[in-house]
C-alpha cells in the first residue's frame, strides 16, 4: 500500500477507534431540523432556564388567549446578544401558543422572517411575500409598491391574529424606512387581521436611525435576554452531552470549566457549545478523554474565530472603517499606515457600499474603538510643530485578515 494512502487509513482508524462523539449534530443546531431543535429547547426549558422570559412572553401574549377583538397585544421587541436564545426560545413559544390557540378554536398564525444575513428592503419583502404565498422567490421586473400590493391582497380574507417574527430586524441595509413604514403603520390598516409584530436584534440602537414619524407608531414592549450564567450553561451543556457523546467521555469537571469560562467571557450558549464540540475533536484526534487541558487548547484553537463573529455582528460603520483599514495595509508602499490613508480608504469602501462616510474626527473614533477589540493596533505619534498623527497597525495572521475582509464584504453585498 503506497505511504499516503496508508497514513490516511491509518489516521481514520484511529479516529474510528477512539471516536467518543455518538450523535455529532446535536454539537451544532445548524444539523438539526426543526423539531429536534425544539425537542432540545424543551429539555432545556424543563431545567428552569429562561424561566423568565417565558412568563413574560406568557404575560404577553396572554390576552390572544381570550379570543376578543379588543384584546390586542401590541408589538414585541426582544433585545440581547448573540447565543442568548432569542430565535429558539421564541419559535418554541409561538409553536405551543399556536397549539393553544388551535385547541380553543382561536384563529392564529405565525410566520418566521429570517434576515440572517443583510438585505435590501426588496429582497426582505420578497422573502416575507414568500412565506405568505404572495409571490415566487426573487420575483424580479415589479415595483415595491405591487409587490407590498400582493402581501396586502394574500391576507385580505385572513381576520384571526397574525404574529411575524423578524428576526435580525437590523438587518434589512437599504429602504429600511420603506420597509418598516409598510409593517408598522400601512399593513395593519390594509388587512382585517389583527397584527402583532416581534422584532428581535442583538443592536439596542437600531430603532434610532428609523425616520422619527415610523418610530412614533412604534409601540413596543421589549424583552431583554440576559447572558446565560454559569449555573444555566452547565444544563445546557448537560443536556448537549447526554444527547452527543458517549457515556465517560469526559473528565471530571469538564462542563463545569467550560460553563465557568463561557459566562465569564461571553454568557453565550452557542459558544459555550462550540467549545465542547471542538474539545471532543481534539479528543477523537488525540484517542483521548475530553481533559481539562483539551478544553484549553480547544479555547485557543477558536480564539481567532471570535474576531469573525463580532465584526460580522458590529454595526455597518465599525465594518466600513475595518474594511477600509484593511485595503488600505494592502496598498500601502510601507506600513504602518498613517490615519489619512486609512481614512481615504474608508471613505472609498463606503462610496462602493452605499453608506454616508463619517468625518473624519469620527473615524477616528472608530479606529479606537477597533483598537479595544484588537483587530489592530493604533498609536499616536508626536511630530512636534506639525502636530499629531496616528499609525495604524492590522495586528491579525493574514488569514484570519481575509477571512474578516470577505465577510464584510458579504455584509454589505459586495464581491
Amino acid at each position: 500500500m503506497e505511504p499516503v494512502r496508508s497514513t490516511i487509513l491509518g489516521q481514520i482508524q484511529h479516529v474510528l477507534d477512539h471516536s467518543i462523539i455518538r450523535d455529532r449534530r446535536f454539537l451544532d443546531d445548524e444539523q438539526l431540523v426543526r423539531t429536534e431543535q425544539m425537542a432540545v429547547m424543551e429539555s432545556i426549558f424543563n431545567e428552569s432556564v429562561r424561566e423568565a422570559e417565558l412568563r413574560e412572553l406568557s404575560s404577553h401574549f396572554a390576552p390572544l388567549i381570550r379570543g376578543s377583538d379588543a384584546d390586542h397585544p401590541c408589538h414585541l421587541a426582544l433585545w440581547g446578544k448573540t447565543g442568548t436564545g432569542k430565535t429558539l426560545t421564541m419559535a418554541y413559544f409561538l409553536s405551543l401558543l399556536a397549539s393553544m390557540c388551535r385547541e380553543r378554536k382561536i384563529p392564529m398564525r405565525y410566520e418566521h422572517l429570517d434576515l440572517s444575513t443583510p438585505r435590501p428592503c426588496f429582497r426582505a419583502l420578497n422573502d416575507l411575500a414568500c412565506l405568505l404565498n404572495a409571490s415566487k422567490r426573487y420575483k424580479k421586473g415589479i415595483s415595491l409598491e405591487e409587490l407590498m400590493l400582493r402581501i396586502e391582497a394574500s391576507l385580505a380574507d385572513y381576520r384571526g391574529y397574525l404574529i411575524l417574527f423578524i428576526d435580525e430586524v437590523d438587518h434589512v441595509r437599504r429602504d429600511s424606512d420603506a420597509f418598516f413604514t409598510f409593517l408598522i403603520r400601512r399593513l395593519p390598516q390594509h388587512i382585517p387581521g389583527k397584527l402583532i409584530l416581534v422584532f428581535a436584534s442583538n443592536r439596542l440602537n437600531w430603532p434610532d436611525n428609523l425616520d422619527p414619524r415610523v418610530r412614533s407608531f412604534m409601540k413596543l414592549n421589549e424583552l431583554v435576554f440576559k447572558s446565560y450564567n454559569a449555573l444555566d450553561l452547565q444544563k445546557i451543556l448537560g443536556i448537549r452531552v447526554e444527547k452527543a457523546l458517549r457515556p465517560d467521555a469526559l473528565e471530571m469537571g469538564v462542563v463545569e470549566k467550560i460553563a465557568a469560562l463561557s459566562s465569564r467571557d461571553h454568557g453565550d450558549a452557542r459558544r459555550a457549545v462550540a467549545l465542547l464540540a471542538k474539545s471532543a475533536y481534539l479528543a477523537e484526534k488525540a484517542g483521548s478523554k475530553i481533559t481539562l487541558d483539551l478544553v484549553d487548547d480547544a479555547a485557543s484553537a477558536i480564539e481567532q474565530d471570535r474576531y469573525l463573529a463580532l465584526i460580522r455582528n458590529a454595526p455597518p460603520q465599525l465594518q466600513a472603517a475595518m474594511a477600509g483599514v484593511i485595503e488600505a495595509a494592502r496598498n500601502a508602499h510601507s506600513l504602518p499606515i498613517a490615519t489619512g490613508e486609512a481614512y481615504d480608504s474608508y471613505a472609498a469602501f463606503c462610496v462602493r457600499a452605499d453608506l454616508r462616510p463619517l468625518t473624519a474626527r469620527a473615524f477616528g473614533d472608530l479606529l479606537s474603538e477597533l483598537d479595544v477589540y484588537a483587530y489592530l493596533r493604533s498609536r499616536v505619534l508626536s511630530k512636534g510643530r506639525y502636530g499629531r498623527s496616528r499609525q495604524i497597525t492590522v495586528d491579525l495572521p493574514g488569514s484570519a485578515i481575509e477571512k474578516i475582509h470577505q465577510a464584510i464584504l458579504m455584509n454589505f453585498e459586495l464581491r
